[in-house]
Order: C-alpha cells, then structure tokens, then sequence
C-alpha cells in the first residue's frame, strides 16, 4: 500500500483541520522552543514555528518509519541502485567520505589526489589570474554558489566567472576584459554533449587561440567526447554516472573553488557534508535534523495544503541558495509517477525566495496578507565576517522579527486599540482597521549557521540534499532521475535546424510555426 491510502495517512489529514494556532501551541508548551530545535555541527534549526503538535510529530516519524525508510537509507549509502529507472547507484555522499564499497572508496580517493596536485601545481605557479567556469544546470549551480559563499570567509586567490547560459552574453560576459594568456577555462559536462556548455565551450576555444591546449579543462563523465574535443588527456578530470549533476559540486566539479580558494578550504566543505552524513545515517528519527526538515515539508504541502515553500537567507553571500535549491528539490522530486509507475499525487512544492531583507521590499506583503502564502525557511548567520557590526544586527534583527511577525500576526481588536490611541474617529478606524489586520499562523523554519565558513556551508547543502532523499522516501518517487528535461532537448534541436536550414515546419502546430518564421526573418543576415 502507498503511503497515502494507509490509516495513517487519513489520521494526518483529519488532524490538519484540528492544529491549534501557532500562540496557543507556545501558550500550552513551554518547551517547545527547547523541544523542536536541533542542533548538528555548525547548524541550529528551529521548528517551533511550524503549524506541528507533538503527536502530528510523533505520527509523521511513524509514516516515514512505516516506508521502508531504514533500508532504504541503508541502500543508498550501500551503493545500492536506489537510482531505479537508470539502474544505478546514486553515491554522492561517497564524494565526501561516506558510503560506497572498497571500489568507489577508491575511485574517489585517486581523483581527490589527482586535483589536489593539479591545483597546488595551479596555485603555485602563478600564471593564471581568473577561471572561466563553464557548465549549466548542476555543473553551475553548486559551485556558482559556494564561491560566492566561500568569499565570505576566504579570499580566493583567482578571480572565478561563471558562463551557463546559450545566451552569448553569458559567455561576453564572463570573458570580458581578460587576457586569454592567464585565463584558465574549466568546461564541466557529465555528457560532454550538453548544448549550453559545448557551444560556450566552443566560443572559449576559439577565444582562447595559441593558448587553447594548455589553458582548458575538462571535469566530465565521458572522457572520449572531450578528448574529441581537443582537451588533452592530462587536463581530462573524471567524475562518475553514479553522480548525479545536481549532487556533483562535492567532486572534480567544483575544481575551479579548489583551484581558487585552495584544496584544504574545499576539504573543509566535504567535512561538513561528512559530519551531516554521519548525523543523517546514525541519529534516531525523533532527534534527525534531515529527516525532521523533510517530513515538516511533507506536512505543510500534502496535509496543510501549501503549493510552495519560500527560502529566505539574510546573507549576501548565500543569495544563489534559493536558484541551488530550485534545482536540487524540483529537478529531484518534480515527479509524476511513482517508482512502480503509477500516479504519484502531490509532490514537491514550488521552491522559490530571495534574500532577506530585499524580499521584505518585494513580496513578503503577500505572504502577510495575500492569499496562497507559503512557508518559509529563513536562514541566518550568527557571526559575521563583515567589518560592519551595526549592519548585522539589524539584518538579524529583521530576520527573527518577520518569523515572529508571521506567526503572531495582528488582530483587528489591537488594531482598533492603535488606532483609537491615535485619536481616529469610528468612522475613520472601520475602514482603515481590516487593512491593518495581519491573520498570522503562518509556519516557518529558522536556520542560523555559526558563521559562515567551508564546514558549516557543507552542513547545510548537505541537510538539504538528506532533505529531497527522505520526502523521496514518503511520496515513493526516484529524485535520482530527471526525464522531464529530455523531451525539450529534443524538440530544440529539431528546431534549431529549421532556424538554420529553412527546412519543412509544416509538423508543427501553428503557433509554432508563427514563431519559427518571426524568427526566421530576423534571423536573416
């Protein structure tokens, strides 16, 4: 039976409609705050704000428990093929140490020796000043995100560009104003066949000129298409199918933050994701902060209803955490079916947010006010690495102030208080009153990091990653696997040979057929 036609199931669904509000659960608990905060290396979570009794608590770690989810988890950090549509392993954890056979252990520990040297050779030398990173979807996101985080604590010692998009600015942009002679190019693709990264890589080369074979590398699962390519086999770096692209910063991927911040600061970050498997593979449910994460979610979208989830970090240089995230949770259980290939129901909400406070300036009134609001993951850093100690408080200040604000909210009753205290008339404070009434109860999850450091940085992202395998658990799905990204591949290669060659389009519907012939005709030399 699938979770969701068991008894349990039906018990959570009737006891979604029974949740006190959010001021009464911390009224009648006055431990609660105590009770549902965890605490996992660099990392406190609290969630004392979520819309969650002790006994909803109790019977969602009974769901999970009641999915198999012991030897399920057994089974990934095993090796074994929990990636069922693809038939293979899905290791990343193995990347920083935990999990695998004596095989992958390997594996992992040659290639871990291969890029240290390599970057120490880099970083000694002296030659380069910036690195091209080229690559798209998890060959960019990941790392695109921990280099702006690592600067926090870090100063690299190469300026790093990124280049993703087919757009031509994006590659413009990224090599603009550099001199190809002491510009290193690293073109990251599992295939070595993904568009976006093979014509970005194409324009490098090109760029590049003389300097070409000794300036560009390849971190790719298939070595022979980029030794086709031109790249030269000892600049050839090597990660595996058993990687998947949104689980792969931990490897050769990330070899530009390894160049540019050193292999001892990128050791650090495997570190944290280490301590966070540990805690993920050994803690009992009731203390897993992963697991506790995740069946939350599972609580807010399939039994409270919400469509989405917002993540809000009130930290500049965790601001590509949402866009990381968008891809890790949506690419990973966007699902429709389930492992056995029958209708899934609902899984992952839409995950989307900015940084705090510019999301206080943007969309946070509807989360106040709006209909459709969303639960929200604030995330924080207690200690800063900014030499502006009056900044920092105050960007705390809010972040604690809004989650207090959504849960608490402000009734028409203290309103009308105000409002007479003001001297307003009746007529005066009946319509302005509904306008300043806030409902509250809206849940939301507080994160605060230590500091913002390599290790600590390595917790979250991985907490995150336990997160998207433990709902994968509950909603029976595979969150190894992305067939949904396929079919529009397809059809843009169909396409671009119309737009290139002015061949038949008749096949296509007719608004298609409009737009291929606008672009035609613009396309025109």
């Amino acid at each position: 039976m699938t979770p969701s036609k068991s008894i349990l199931w039906k018990t959570l669904q009737q006891s979604a409609g029974t949740v006190p509000r959010l001021t009464t659960l911390f009224a009648n608990q006055p431990e609660r705050a105590k009770n549902m905060s965890y605490r996992v290396g660099g990392l406190y979570a609290d969630f004392s704000k979520q819309c969650i009794t002790p006994e909803i608590q109790a019977d969602l770690f009974t769901l999970l428990a009641s999915c198999n989810f012991d030897d399920w988890r057994a089974k990934f950090f095993a090796g074994d093929n929990v990636n069922t549509t693809e038939n293979r392993p899905a290791l990343h954890p193995a990347l920083r140490g935990t999990g695998g056979d004596r095989h992958i252990q390997k594996q992992v520990r040659d290639m871990q020796i291969q890029t240290r040297a390599f970057c120490e050779h880099i970083r000694a030398g002296g030659r380069y000043k910036t690195i091209v990173h080229i690559g798209i979807g998890g060959s960019d996101l990941g790392p695109r995100l921990c280099a702006d985080a690592l600067s926090a604590d870090h100063t690299p010692l190469l300026e790093i560009r990124f280049a993703n998009n087919m757009d031509g600015a994006s590659i413009n942009d990224a090599l603009e104003g550099l001199d190809p002679a002491t510009s290193l190019v690293i073109s990251v693709s599992k295939s070595f066949t993904t568009q976006e990264t093979k014509m970005n890589s194409v324009a490098a080369k090109i760029w590049l000129g003389e300097h070409a074979q000794t300036n560009m590398i390849a971190v790719t699962a298939n070595r022979h298409s980029a030794k086709e390519f031109g790249i030269s086999p000892d600049k050839i770096f090597d990660f595996w199918d058993w990687v998947g692209g949104r689980y792969s910063l931990w490897s050769a991927v990330s070899l530009s933050l390894q160049i540019a911040y050193g292999p001892d600061v990128f050791d650090a970050l495997l570190k944290g994701a280490h301590e966070m498997d540990i805690h993920f593979q050994s803690a009992p449910l009731v203390q897993n902060l992963p697991v506790m994460l995740a069946m939350t979610g599972i609580w807010n979208c399939n039994f409270l209803g919400f469509p989405s989830q917002a993540i809000i970090p009130y930290a500049r240089h965790l601001q590509g955490f949402p866009t990381f995230l968008q891809q890790l949770e949506m690419e990973s259980n966007g699902k429709g079916v389930t492992r056995d290939g029958k209708p899934a129901g609902i899984t992952c909400p839409v995950i989307w947010g900015d940084e705090g406070t510019n999301s206080q300036h943007a969309f946070f009134q509807h989360i106040h006010q709006g209909h459709g609001s969303a639960p929200i993951d604030f995330i924080a850093i207690l200690e800063s690495s900014e030499a502006r100690p009056a900044h920092h408080t105050a960007l705390l200040a809010n972040c604690f102030a809004q989650s207090e604000a959504l849960m608490v909210g402000k009734n028409e009753d203290i309103v009308r208080g105000e409002l007479i205290a003001r001297g307003m008339t009746t007529a005066e404070i009946d319509a302005l009153a509904p306008h300043k009434t806030f409902p509250g109860n809206h849940p939301s999850t507080t994160i605060l990091l230590e500091k913002l450091d390599a290790c600590t940085l390595g917790n979250l992202i991985a907490l995150y990653e336990h997160k998207v395998f433990v709902q994968s658990i509950v909603w029976d799905i595979n969150p190894f696997d992305q067939w949904g990204v396929e079919l529009g591949k397809v059809l843009a290669g169909t396409i671009l040979n119309e737009l290139n060659n002015g061949t038949d389009i008749s096949a296509h519907d007719s608004s298609t057929q409009a737009l291929i012939t606008l672009a035609r005709a613009a396309l025109k030399p």
